[in-house]
């Protein structure tokens, strides 16, 4: 049995919170924020109803992909999640400003997402120098694949080269958490290979029709077998 957490994201309902926590998911990941900014992101009312809604089973963590630090703080008022995900352009938020965060919220964790590019060579990406300039700060790291393209970093689908979630894992003693297209199919190997704390499901884990675009986006059958197949490892 692997001892991994299981992080389960695009919770958009009480509903789905509590079937997440009933399969055996630890993590609950809510992207909220008052200002829309990506797809599925729930207003700060909505949000707070589910952290409210889950505890005291399970960690509550908020995604927000905002890079100013008094738009943050707005958003932590009105729904107040046991970790933030920072998951905006890394370089949007400097380590002295997740401090600050910080020192503003006492009790406030700090989930820094980590980008990783898929098919580029890690030596011709920055990855280890966010890790080295953001642990300090950083309470967990989220090892998520970024489309070139993309500001924001993850909700893609897509995987990318596990050897670097390995030699990030290696590299620091901030708890990591690896991402991008893992579902039941390939998270046991994930498991194997990097020895991560713990695993993320988002696009993988919702329904394949339009249920997808709806509150209730979670396909129970993919939870558990990504749970179980995360556990089973």
């Amino acid at each position: 049995m692997a001892d991994v957490i299981a992080q389960i994201y695009g919770i958009r309902n009480v509903e789905d919170a509590r079937m997440v926590i009933d399969l055996g998911g630890e993590h609950i990941g809510v992207s909220y924020g008052k200002i829309k900014r990506t797809p599925g992101q729930l207003d700060c009312a909505r949000a707070k109803e589910i952290f409210e809604g889950v505890q005291p089973e399970a960690v509550r963590i908020g995604l927000t992909v905002a890079e100013d630090i008094d738009e943050i703080s707005e958003n932590l008022r009105e729904a107040m999640p046991d970790v933030l995900h920072l998951s905006g352009d890394i370089e949007g938020i400097s380590p002295a400003e997740v401090a600050e965060l910080k020192s503003r919220f006492p009790g406030l964790k700090i989930m820094q997402a980590i980008p990783v590019l898929a098919g580029v060579p890690l030596e011709e990406q920055k990855v280890m120098q966010y890790v080295k300039d953001y642990e300090s700060v950083s309470d967990f790291f989220l090892i998520d694949t970024k489309a070139p393209a993309a500001g924001d970093i993850g909700a893609t689908g897509l995987t990318h080269d596990r050897a670097i979630d390995r030699d990030i894992i290696e590299s620091t003693d901030v708890p990591c958490i690896i991402a991008g297209g893992l579902d039941a199919s390939n998270v046991a190997e994930a498991i194997y290979d990097t020895h991560p704390y713990g695993v993320d499901s988002f696009s993988l884990t919702n329904y394949d029709d339009e249920r997808a675009n709806t509150d209730r986006c979670k396909d129970p059958a993919k939870v558990e077998a990504f749970i179980k197949a995360a556990k089973d490892a």
